[in-house]
Parts: C-alpha cells; sequence; structure tokens
C-alpha cells in the first residue's frame, strides 16, 4: 500500500496519542478486540506496542484506510485503499460538517474539531465559559450566554492553541467514554481545571450531537474517533510549530 501523504506525520506524534489513536482503531467499547481489525497480530504491533508507537506508525495509517475503505463500503479491496483525504471527507458528510470537494484534509479536519468545540462549549456552563474566556482573553464582563459562546468561537477559529487545549480536552473525554482512560494533555494550559463537566458522564450528543446509537454502521463507530483523533495530533502539531516560530 502506497504510504499516505496525509498521515506520515503520525511518526512524529506524541507515544500517548498514538496509543489512543491504536486503541479506537482495535478495541471495542467493551475492551475487547474487534472482529475486523488486523492490527494486533502484526510484527510492528508485537514489537512496539504500547510504548514505541511511532515505530509502527505505517501501520497504523494502513489499518485505518483499510478499514474506512472496507468496512464503510462493506467491500475488500485487494488493491489500493481509500486514502486518508475520502475518509476524511465521508466523516466530516457523516457528521453534517460543511467542506467542499476542494478543502485540503487540514481544512476538513479543523472544520470538524471547530464544530465539535462548538456543540462542547455550548453546554458548559456559565462559570466554566466565564473562565476559558478569562483563559482566551475575552472581555465578557457585559456578555450574554449566547454572545459569549459565539465570542469564543471567534476566538477559537482564529487561535490554534486554544482550539487545541479545547479539542484536546474533548478527546479525553471521548477516551474515557469509548477505552475506559483518558489520555495525558501534556503542555496544554489550564483549561482542563476550568471545565466542571469532566466529573459527569459525557455523552456523544454533548460532544457533537449524536449519539453512538444513533451510528448504524460500526464502521462509523472506529472513523470517527480515529478521525477526531488524528485531528487532535494534527491541530496540536501545527499549533505548536507555530508558537516556536
Amino acid at each position: 500500500m502506497k504510504q499516505d501523504k496525509d498521515l506520515v506525520f503520525l511518526a512524529t506524534c506524541q507515544n500517548e496519542d498514538l496509543r489512543t489513536l491504536c486503541d479506537f482503531l482495535i478495541y471495542n467499547k467493551k475492551g475487547e478486540l474487534r472482529m475486523s481489525e488486523q492490527l494486533s497480530n502484526s510484527d510492528a504491533f508485537l514489537r512496539h506496542y504500547p510504548e514505541r508507537m511511532n515505530l509502527m506508525a505505517t501501520e497504523l495509517s494502513e489499518e485505518l484506510r483499510k478499514y474506512g475503505s472496507n468496512t464503510i463500503k462493506t467491500l475488500y479491496h485487494h488493491g489500493e485503499a481509500d486514502s486518508y483525504e475520502t475518509i476524511v471527507r465521508r466523516v466530516c458528510r457523516k457528521m453534517d460538517v460543511d467542506v467542499s470537494d476542494g478543502d485540503s484534509v487540514p481544512m476538513m479536519e479543523r472544520q470538524l474539531m471547530t464544530e465539535v468545540c462548538e456543540q462542547f462549549t455550548s453546554q458548559l456552563s456559565d462559570d466554566e465559559l466565564h473562565q476559558i474566556a478569562d483563559e482566551a482573553g475575552i472581555a465578557h464582563k457585559n456578555l450574554k450566554r449566547q454572545a459569549l459562546v459565539y465570542a469564543l468561537m471567534t476566538t477559537v477559529r482564529h487561535n490554534a492553541m486554544l482550539l487545541t487545549r479545547i479539542v484536546y480536552y474533548v478527546i479525553t473525554r471521548l477516551a474515557e467514554i469509548l477505552l475506559g482512560r483518558g489520555i495525558t494533555m501534556i503542555g496544554l494550559g489550564t483549561v482542563g481545571r476550568y471545565i466542571g463537566v469532566a466529573t459527569g458522564p459525557i455523552g456523544w450528543a454533548l460532544l457533537a450531537g449524536w449519539t453512538i446509537s444513533d451510528i448504524a454502521s460500526p464502521a462509523y463507530r472506529v472513523m470517527i474517533p480515529a478521525v477526531m483523533m488524528i485531528a487532535t495530533m494534527r491541530i496540536r502539531q501545527t499549533a505548536l510549530l507555530t508558537q516556536k516560530i
């Protein structure tokens, strides 16, 4: 299988992030291996999981593309699997995210996660909104709730680090729901301390307006969190690179 240009960056991502992506691909909510997964039997998995995940980045990429092609379409491609770009566009449309044929993968991923953040942010309490606004440097004393949410989302669309912090908080809650564990948010500031919903059950409805039971195809239960995880890693990496420049 040809290497996908949009997934090459996985080899430079943090180990914990890659492990979470891998777990989304191979384990179901009960912690059992998925019947359709092929990654856990690979030499790379047996050698490198869970502590040297960057050394199996290529295998992660291939598993995601094969799973996204075979299971969603219910066809087995003996040749080249669908590109990651095709899978991202399919996921965005499944989640009613407005994307165009000419949009790049980073553009689609960012739009996807921005809309997820908007759904997430709209569910926060007034105190939580005010605290995140303080973190973002938004004057909110005279803003009503709807205006504050709008102001936050406007800032998120132009502030990569704030988007990264909220996105990472969302994805760690997602990992807790699907994998029974969170992920480490290294160097992501104080947003996590501000969001009190961490102590309560967060369903898919809060994250993106739908629940796991709403997704008829098992493949989307894998592809949606997998794409969200990859989008999170790319957004974070881009934000950190920009910050260093």
